[in-house]
């Protein structure tokens, strides 16, 4: 079979904050190189064909032109929350264009699949958490010309009926799955900003599944779970080893949910980095209180370059409130310790969450301002997205929330509040977050360092994109 996998165009879903998404969020579509992996492990005899839209620069147009030209079978589609009216724009073009089997997989769906298939009849089938098992047992199941209901985490049409299977159970081996297939995307196509480097080449890898915390505003657990699976750490390193090897990729950003989570499992692959005498940088996501000094310093020894902290809030009661299990001491503390390793800090907070007035937001604000060594902050407003225990709240007005909206496209964390809060209305809080990343980034010390910090050019070229988002509308 010829199989297209399609990550759609999203970068209008940052509206102002278009230009510095495209330089800050323009990551490898993984999940679909995993997915394609799996499927010619399987299948090799199958033929698949990965648009990364956003990175190629097409807009559906050109994605329908582009799968003319190949003719698939069967497109499967990604998506997301924010994206799910352009995801449903592509299929409908697509079915109308060229009538193949359409598959759709990802976070919203895996929430709302009936509703997808409600809004989309060009969809034929959904794919709910993780896709690689299910995806193949349809493929072979089309081929055999054998029912779809015996198949976990399918949904699919049966005349005028909407058959949702049972869930599929979690891949406790990860090891099962092949090395994604990253041979299948335009790879220079990935550049990013990386400390002492300028922009490089990158790609992003995954040492695990599954996220055992419970933030009220994250909807990681509804795809991957709550049970933590970790990858074979060799594994893990001869992928790297592979990827500087053949393609000449030296960073590599991991995008686990908690990097740090298994203390034993990040020491041995710092220690088999040195032992393989592997020279490249690194860097991930993780909590404040799953570091230490230590673990940082052997890391950085491995090439690890910065670390992404969840902050959240800056007053302790919202950070109750959201379940984040972490304290501000913690963050302050984490943040200290990276700078003193020498290893760059960014941030990530949020405004407008449950329970939140103008108060509490400026408190957060300052929070940030003052936190001297954190380098860099991503700052976004709150969004209830389906999945959530925040859209739960947001449905029932708990927390003094009044939800805007329930059309799915209007769902931006930048630039385009959803829910209003308290004494925080629409306006204040768009205005409070370019006044949030002002505060932040209009300090001497953090314009001197973030135009220095990854070269001249990059320098620039950040603060342009950065300007244009902060004042444009």
């Amino acid at each position: 079979m010829k199989i297209l996998l399609v990550s759609p165009p999203w970068s209008d879903t940052y509206s102002s904050y278009k230009a510095a998404a495209k330089l800050a969020s323009l990551y490898p579509p993984l999940g679909l190189c995993y997915l394609a992996s799996y499927i010619l492990n399987k299948r090799p005899a199958d033929e698949i064909l990965i648009i990364d839209a956003e990175a190629e620069s097409m807009d559906i147009s050109a994605v329908i032109e582009k799968a003319k030209d190949f003719s698939p079978d069967i497109i499967g589609i990604s998506s997301q929350t924010p994206i799910f009216h352009k995801v449903k724009m592509l299929a409908t073009r697509l079915k109308e264009n060229l009538n193949p089997l359409i598959i759709v997989g990802g976070p919203h769906v895996s929430v709302m699949p009936r509703e997808a298939m409600q809004e989309c009849p060009a969809i034929d089938f959904c794919v709910i958490g993780e896709g690689e098992e299910t995806f193949v047992e349809l493929l072979e199941a089309m081929k055999n010309k054998t029912p779809f209901a015996a198949i976990k985490g399918l949904v699919f049409r049966q005349k005028e009926e909407i058959i949702i299977n049972p869930k599929r159970e979690l891949i406790n081996d990860l090891q099962a799955i092949p090395m994604p297939k990253r041979n299948l995307l335009k790879l220079d196509k990935y550049k990013w900003s990386v400390p002492g480097k300028g922009f490089v080449k990158f790609t992003t890898i995954l040492a695990s599944r599954g996220c055992p915390f419970q933030c009220i505003f994250c909807s990681a657990r509804n795809v991957f779970g709550s049970t933590v699976r970790m990858r074979d750490v060799f594994k893990v390193v001869d992928e790297i080893e592979y990827l500087i090897q053949s393609e000449g990729i030296n960073h590599f950003f991991f995008v686990d949910d908690t990097l740090t989570l298994n203390k034993d499992w990040i020491n041995t692959m710092c220690k088999e980095i040195e032992l393989r005498g592997l020279k490249f940088t690194f860097e991930g996501f993780t909590r404040a209180n799953t570091i230490t000094e230590e673990m940082l310093k052997t890391m950085k020894k491995a090439g690890l370059v910065r670390i992404s902290l969840g902050i959240e809030s800056g007053n302790p009661e919202i950070l109750k409130k959201i379940k984040k299990g972490i304290t501000l001491e913690q963050i302050t503390k984490a943040f200290q310790s990276a700078k003193r390793v020498g290893i760059e800090a960014w941030g990530s907070a949020v405004i407008g969450f449950p329970y939140e007035t103008k108060e509490s937001v400026m408190q957060t604000l300052f929070f940030l301002k003052n936190l001297t060594a954190c380098d860099q902050v991503y700052l976004s407003i709150a969004t209830p997205y389906p999945g959530t225990e925040l859209y739960e709240m947001a449905i029932n007005g708990q927390g003094g929330i009044k939800l805007l909206t329930r059309d799915f496209s209007e769902y931006k964390r930048y630039g385009g509040p959803v829910m209003e809060v308290n004494d925080l209305t629409k306006d204040d809080l768009i205005k409070l977050q370019k006044k949030g990343f002002r505060m932040f980034y209009f300090t001497p010390r953090r314009i001197f360092y973030n135009l220095k910090r990854a070269g001249f050019k990059a320098g620039i070229t950040n603060a342009i994109a950065f300007i244009k988002s902060v004042y444009g509308k």
